[in-house]
């Protein structure tokens, strides 16, 4: 690939990495219940017979793009054929004059339901994610020529305006076809692609207001395209992030400084509005009412206890933070970005996935029972598939990718599972296994397995944003690590050597955010390290009972013993809390299973 702007770190040949542990089996299950089942023949037919269906295109590369990361994991034979035959389908699907759509000629370049974009979007993703781990020219060609059809119908008038495209977000839904744009340029400089690409950074995406103008403005991410009317707001909060992911790709593709400043703004604010403790966000109340209930943003980070809110934190909208942070991540190689990774991938998407591997949780819930309902969903013959279950793959299959990264002199190492992983560098490779409690523990053990090189190497250690004491040991020195930073070790790695990792995790209380409703004032959570800790009815008989204290005295972390990470043990001045991980909480996924993670409190005087 062709970049402007290199990454500072990037993935990896993720073949050479493995993870073990709770996160690699739930990968594997749901290669084998989702990404193995679907009928992804079925999934085309929407293409095939130009339905004309909402946004009916979109599966296709929502589970074409998760499948070819899980391959390049999982070296999985019978996953590779299912995708080649998908591949090979779809081609033949394209017309000559590069048209690849689910719509009729005559209604494009919108649809009967304005989803058309929206759905080539997903078509290129997928067709991408599969040149980038077969680099079959037949697809590279087919997208190119998706592409030119693409922008001979949209753009600068005589042409259409991809701002009066879309379904209900005046044009963003459509403008986040920007990402795989810059994809396909990176690639091979399309020159269409960036002729369209520069269309939607011009006009800022939104028919109501110029998005990007407004984030560099000041504006917050709920206000964007506010016209007064809260049950007409555009504020959809994955779509959103798509196109800021566009911005960062056209900003690595062309050195537009303008681009990559307001990309880290709109990062900083959804940060501070918007995510919670679970690592997502979006809300159906109290600031914004309008369509995708559930799925807008609305200042959710301070509203995460408000009893007004009945739907929240999407699981796309999960998916598309964890790649907006991963796109930062690369670029900048800061911290940040990976602990934010992190909450995300242990609370939200791990903590979506039902059991059998065969569905992601729409709508995750903080208090009550994991929670079946659903905004947009297709039976795909017998197979009940969302945009939460077609994306929530993507989410999950991003941990080995993140795991280790490639720097301009070693790597990094970003998750301190139970591992291993290799690395090229000057000369051969070096191969590491890491063996470690964690997140259960701050301790973990590196060890040199293979070397074939004499020239020295650096190995970056994340020293996540919420360690305290972090140290290393390296061959019997001591080296601290500050917090929020990646610690380098620097030298020619031998067969046997071993790093030694240790750091205190904190327990933490938070206290509720208090909110747009005073109803939602009295109620805190509990987090240990990245993980979002909750009360079950397996431990206590009423998880919803108020406790008396927040204020923690001791605690004690031990091995779960109902499939999760861990559990604790809180002592508090008053009582004693048994909590579990999020992920664990309400895992029996029935009426019976009763969790909650704020906790309702009832301050007394002693």
């Amino acid at each position: 690939m062709s970049y402007a702007i290199s990454d500072k770190l990037c993935a990896l040949d993720v073949k050479d990495v493995q993870m073990h542990g709770i996160i690699d089996s739930k990968l594997r299950l749901v290669c084998e219940q989702t990404l193995k089942k679907i009928d992804m023949h079925a999934l085309a037919d929407y293409f095939r017979y130009r339905t004309d269906a909402f946004a009916t295109g979109e599966f296709w590369g929502k589970l074409m793009r998760a499948a070819c990361m899980t391959y390049e994991y999982t070296q999985d034979q019978e996953l590779l054929c299912i995708i080649r035959t998908a591949v090979d389908d779809l081609l033949s699907l394209q017309d000559a004059d590069g048209d690849l759509s689910t719509t009729k000629k005559q209604t494009q370049p919108k649809g009967a339901c304005g989803s058309d974009l929206w759905e080539r979007k997903y078509a290129l993703m997928g067709l991408l994610a599969y040149y980038r781990i077969s680099a079959d020219e037949r697809v590279l060609s087919a997208c190119c020529r998706m592409v030119q059809y693409t922008n001979a119908q949209v753009g600068a008038a005589p042409k259409t305006p991809i701002t009066e495209t879309g379904w209900a977000f005046c044009g963003i839904e459509s403008s986040s076809i920007l990402d795989p744009l810059m994809q396909l340029y990176a690639i091979c400089d399309e020159s269409a692609a960036m002729e369209l690409a520069q269309h939607i950074v011009d006009v800022g995406c939104c028919k109501r207001e110029h998005m990007f103008d407004a984030i560099r403005a000041g504006k917050d991410p709920w206000q964007i395209g506010n016209n007064g009317n809260p049950k007409e707001s555009i504020a959809k909060a994955y779509e959103m992030m798509s196109c800021f992911e566009g911005l960062l790709g056209f900003y690595a593709c062309t050195g537009d400084q303008a681009a990559y400043q307001t990309a880290l703004l709109f990062w900083d604010k959804v940060y501070e509005q918007e995510i919670t403790l679970l690592g997502s966000g979006g809300a159906d109340a109290p600031r914004n009412l309008g369509p995708g209930t559930g799925e807008q943003w609305n200042l959710t980070k301070m509203n995460q206890t408000n009893p007004d809110i009945d739907l929240m934190m999407e699981t796309c909208v999960t998916v598309y933070w964890m790649r907006l942070c991963n796109r930062l991540l690369t670029l900048t190689g800061e911290v940040k970005y990976a602990d934010a990774l992190e909450v995300s991938l242990y609370n939200a998407i791990i903590g979506a996935l039902r059991p059998d591997g065969q569905f992601f949780e729409y709508f995750p819930r903080f208090n009550g029972q994991r929670n079946p309902r659903v905004n947009f969903s297709f039976n795909i013959k017998g197979f009940d598939l969302s945009c939460c279950t077609a994306n929530g793959p993507t989410g999950l299959c991003m941990a080995p990718y993140l795991y280790a990264m490639k720097t301009e002199d070693g790597c990094v190492l970003n998750l301190y599972e139970n591992g291993s992983f290799t690395v090229p560098c000057k000369g051969g490779s070096i191969s590491f296994a890491v063996s470690s409690r964690y997140p259960m523990l701050g301790a973990a053990t590196i060890r040199v397995t293979a070397s074939d090189t004499s020239e020295p190497m650096t190995l970056w250690l994340r020293v996540p944003g919420f360690a305290q004491d972090f140290y290393a040991i390296c061959q019997g020195k001591l080296i601290p690590g500050k917090s929020g930073t990646y610690l380098p070790i620097t030298r020619v790695w031998q067969v046997g050597d071993e790093i030694t990792v240790a750091f205190d995790i904190p327990l933490t209380c938070h206290p509720a955010p208090h909110g747009d409703n005073r109803a939602g004032d009295n109620f805190c959570a509990f987090t240990y390290g990245a993980i979002l800790l909750c009360r079950d009815n397996r431990y206590t008989e009423d998880p919803l009972k108020p406790i008396s204290s927040t204020s923690v005295t001791d605690f004690r972390i031990m091995p779960s013993d109902c499939g999760g990470f861990l559990r604790a043990e809180v002592q508090t001045e008053r009582e004693l809390l048994t909590l579990i991980d999020y992920a664990s909480a309400g895992n029996e996924w029935s009426e019976h299973s009763l969790f909650a993670s704020w906790i309702p409190t009832a301050e007394v005087s002693v």
